[in-house]
């Protein structure tokens, strides 16, 4: 029987370049997988509108289906795990398995909250056009954003930042609560981006789903560990038969 086919997606700011390492590894034990640039990173232009969640789905389903990739395991990283879980509630005839790590699919602050992040940072735009304070905007703007954990909104593209607002903001609860297939959440133990306490929310969400965390890892465990993820991997989909 052929090994399944993995789609790797990658989280924001990144490419699929980063996780060449992790195709290595996945295609060194038979598996064929692939680790595309999502729209706007790596080599690809940058959207001429601001996208939605649904707009990154609909770009994997093209793909899929220019490859010719009718079953496939999705591996979602931060950003990328959000595409992973509505593609896996959209399209649950494509999806073998999905494959969660670092990934904040739920909102982590009160809507409220992000609301007034926003608003603040909006008038903060307007406040530093006044001459004498202009040179202090870039302090300005990343301090807020490090003190809101928003530092992927300040490293954004000015045309990707309406784009990562509408990802934000979006609930995935009720999606995960949808997902009929196997689901494995690999976290690192010190992801301080997105906390393991968020993974064991999900678990309680995805019924079957299975929840490991690797004490010695962080964030970036799969581009940083790319041989122990590829392993854990492996060892997933043999245990629910997909092998």
């Amino acid at each position: 029987m052929n090994k399944p086919y993995i789609l790797i997606l990658h989280g924001w700011n990144l490419s699929g370049k980063r996780f060449t390492p992790l195709v290595k590894f996945l295609n060194r034990m038979n598996f064929r997988a692939f680790s595309p640039d999502l729209p706007g990173f790596g080599r690809t232009q940058k959207p001429k509108k601001f996208y939605m969640l649904d707009d990154y789905c609909r770009f994997v389903n093209s793909f899929l289906d220019l490859k010719k990739i009718d079953s496939v395991v999705l591996v979602g990283h931060s950003f990328g795990g959000r595409i992973a879980i509505k593609m896996a509630a959209r399209y649950p005839q494509k999806i073998k398995a999905v494959i969660l790590t670092g990934t904040p699919g739920l909102l982590p602050v009160k809507k409220v909250k992000v609301l007034f992040f926003l608003g603040l940072a909006k008038a903060g735009r307007l406040i530093f056009l006044l001459p004498f304070l202009s040179v202090l905007k870039k302090i300005f703007q990343k301090l807020l954003y490090r003190l809101s954990g928003a530092a992927d909104y300040y490293h954004t593209d000015q045309r990707m930042r309406l784009t990562f607002q509408n990802i934000v903001r979006e609930d995935l609860r009720g999606y995960l609560t949808e997902i009929g297939k196997p689901v494995f959440l690999l976290w690192g133990g010190r992801d301080r981006i997105v906390s393991p306490k968020i993974a064991v929310e999900m678990k309680n969400l995805v019924k079957g789903s299975e929840l490991q965390i690797v004490d010695t890892q962080g964030h970036d465990f799969p581009y940083i560990n790319p041989q122990i993820f590829s392993k854990k991997i492996a060892q997933f989909l043999k245990k629910i038969h997909a092998v």
